[in-house]
C-alpha cells in the first residue's frame, strides 16, 4: 500500500512529460496554430488557461463555410474570430463563403451600414494591415459581391485572389505592393482592367480564370511577367465575333488553358516571351453558337491562321507546353511551312486518343533544337463538341512519308509519363497506338538520344482493380525496345513513381 502513492506520481509525471508541445515558447505554438484552420484553432481555447486567448494572436486566418445549414454560425464566428483578433497585422485573410448565398445573408443579418457582412469583414481585415486575401465567393442568381470601399485603397496588399466579386465602374486603387492578382468568374472589360493595372504598379502575375467581357489587355509594366487565361464563359458574352487582343512586350510567361469556346486570343506582342504552356481548345461557332456548318471550313481557316500566328509570335520561346486539341489542329498543317521555333524543352499535354500523332509529328518538325521533350499523357472521354469538319480532317489519312526526312539533332531526354483518369485496362492490347507511334517517331530520328523514361504513376485503378498504367507502360516499354534507334547510345527506362517536368 506504501508504494501506490510514488508509483502514481510517476505516472503522472510521465503523462505530463508527453504534452511536450506545452512546453514550446507561445510565439511558436501560434505559428503551429497558423497552420490549422481558424476554427480549429479556437477549438484549442478550451484546452487550458495558457491556451485559452493564444488563437486570437493567429495572424494567418482561413474560414470557411462548409453546409448552408450552418450560415448563421459560419457569420457569428467570422464576426467573433475578427473582433476577437489581437495581431497587429493578418497576412492571410483566406474566406470560402461558397455556401452562403448573399441573398439570404441580406435577409437574415443585414448590418445597419453595409448590406452583406463581407464588406464588414474585410474592412476590418483592412484595418489590420492584410497582406495576402483570398476570398471565395459563388453567385448566386448571377449576383455577386460588390467590393467595399477599403479594399481599393488597401495599399498593404501583396497577393489576391477574388471570385464572383463585383468591381465599381468609378474606382481608384492603390495596391502599389500588390505583386499577384487572380480574378476568378468575374465580369471584366477594358476600363476595369486599365484602373487595375494602373494601381498595381509592382504586379507581377496576373490570372484570369472563368473570364468573359474582356476585349484588349495592354500591359505596359515591366515587372509584370507572368500572364495566365483559364477558361472563357462564353454564354455570357453576346458578342458575335468574340477576340481578345494581347499587347504585353514584357510578359516572360503566359499560359492559355482549358476551353476558350469561341474566344480568339490574339497575341499582338508578347516580344519577351520565354515559356508559353498553350493548352487550351476552341470551338467554331456552328457548335458555340448553333450556326450553320457551311461556316465551318471559313471558321478553321481562321483558327488555322490563329495557331500559326502563335508560332510565330513563339518563336523565340526556350520552353513550351502545347495542348492535344492544338496538335490536332496542326494535322492541317502538312502542306503549310511553319516557322522555326528555338524552343529547348518541349511538354507534349496529350490525351489518348488516335487524333494527335500526326500534328505533334508536324510541331517536332518545327522545333530542330529541342533537347528535353516531356510527354504527358491522360486519359479522358473525346470531346464531342466537333463539327462535321473537324471530324472529316482528323479521319483523314494522311502521308507519313515526310517525317524521316528530318531529325533531332539536339535532343537528348525524352520523359513519357501516363497518368491516367480513367482506366487504361482496353488500351493495353492497342497496336493502333499514337503514343506507340509518336515513340517510335522519336527514336528513329534523334541521333544523339541518351534516355528514353516511361513513368506510370503506382496508385491502383478504382475501374479495373490492377495497375493498368503501369501494365500500359510496361507494354509500351516492351515495344521499344525491339524497334531501330539513330542513337547507339540510347537507353529505354520504365519505372513507377512521381513526374515533374
Amino acid at each position: 500500500m506504501n508504494l501506490w502513492p510514488p508509483f502514481a506520481k510517476k505516472r503522472r509525471s510521465k503523462r505530463v512529460e508527453k504534452d511536450r508541445i506545452s512546453k514550446l515558447p507561445d510565439a511558436l505554438i501560434i505559428q503551429i496554430l497558423s497552420l490549422l484552420p481558424t476554427k480549429d484553432a479556437f477549438t484549442t481555447s478550451i484546452l487550458s488557461k495558457r491556451w485559452q486567448y493564444l488563437w486570437s494572436s493567429v495572424d494567418n486566418l482561413f474560414i470557411q463555410c462548409e453546409d448552408k445549414s450552418q450560415r448563421g454560425n459560419f457569420i457569428s464566428f467570422v464576426d467573433y474570430a475578427l473582433d476577437n483578433s489581437t495581431c497587429s497585422k493578418i497576412k492571410k485573410f483566406h474566406l470560402d463563403f461558397t455556401h452562403l448565398s448573399k441573398y439570404e445573408s441580406q435577409l437574415e443579418f443585414v448590418d445597419d451600414e453595409l448590406l452583406f457582412p463581407i464588406s464588414r469583414w474585410l474592412s476590418t481585415a483592412v484595418k489590420k494591415n492584410v497582406e495576402n486575401v483570398v476570398l471565395l465567393s459563388d453567385s448566386y442568381n448571377y449576383e455577386s459581391i460588390d467590393l467595399p470601399d477599403t479594399i481599393y485603397k488597401c495599399s498593404t496588399l501583396i497577393t489576391l485572389d477574388l471570385t464572383c466579386c463585383t468591381f465599381k465602374e468609378e474606382f481608384s486603387i492603390d495596391w502599389k505592393f500588390l505583386k499577384t492578382l487572380k480574378l476568378n468568374d468575374i465580369k471584366l472589360n477594358d476600363d476595369i482592367i486599365v484602373n487595375i493595372l494602373s494601381g498595381c504598379p509592382a504586379l507581377e502575375i496576373l490570372e484570369f480564370s472563368k473570364f468573359y467581357g474582356l476585349r484588349h489587355l495592354e500591359i505596359n509594366s515591366s515587372n509584370l511577367k507572368r500572364l495566365k487565361f483559364e477558361d472563357y464563359l462564353s454564354y455570357y458574352d453576346d458578342s458575335d465575333d468574340p477576340s481578345l487582343d494581347i499587347i504585353a512586350p514584357n510578359i516572360q510567361h503566359l499560359e492559355i488553358s482549358e476551353d476558350m469556346y469561341d474566344l480568339k486570343c490574339r497575341l499582338v506582342n508578347v516580344s519577351s516571351m520565354v515559356s508559353a504552356k498553350l493548352n487550351f481548345r476552341m470551338s467554331c461557332t456552328s457548335i458555340a453558337q448553333g450556326a450553320s456548318s457551311v461556316t465551318c471550313p471559313d471558321e478553321h481557316q481562321v483558327i488555322r491562321k490563329l495557331i500559326q500566328d502563335y508560332l510565330q509570335k513563339l518563336s523565340n520561346a526556350t520552353e513550351l507546353t502545347i495542348g492535344t486539341w492544338y496538335t490536332e489542329v496542326l494535322m492541317q498543317f502538312e502542306e503549310i511551312s511553319l516557322p522555326e521555333l528555338k524552343c529547348k524543352c518541349l511538354t507534349l499535354d496529350l490525351r489518348i486518343t488516335k487524333f494527335y500523332f500526326y500534328g505533334a509529328a508536324i510541331l517536332l518538325k518545327a522545333t530542330p533544337h529541342v533537347e528535353t521533350l516531356n510527354i504527358t499523357m491522360t486519359t479522358t472521354l473525346m470531346d464531342l463538341r466537333r463539327c462535321a469538319f473537324e471530324l472529316g480532317y482528323l479521319a483523314k489519312e494522311h502521308d507519313i512519308h515526310f517525317l524521316s526526312s528530318f531529325g533531332f539533332p539536339y535532343l537528348k531526354n525524352v520523359k513519357v509519363f501516363s497518368s491516367s483518369k480513367m482506366c487504361l485496362k482496353g488500351n493495353i492490347e492497342w497496336d493502333n497506338d499514337d503514343l506507340l507511334k509518336l515513340s517510335e517517331f522519336i527514336l528513329k530520328n534523334a541521333t544523339v538520344l541518351e534516355k528514353f523514361t516511361i513513368i506510370s504513376k503506382r496508385k491502383t485503378c478504382k475501374i479495373c482493380s490492377m495497375k493498368c498504367a503501369s501494365r500500359y507502360s510496361l507494354r509500351l516499354a516492351e515495344k521499344l525496345v525491339g524497334c531501330s534507334r539513330s542513337s547507339t547510345t540510347c537507353v529505354i527506362i520504365c519505372q513507377e513513381g512521381a513526374f515533374r517536368v
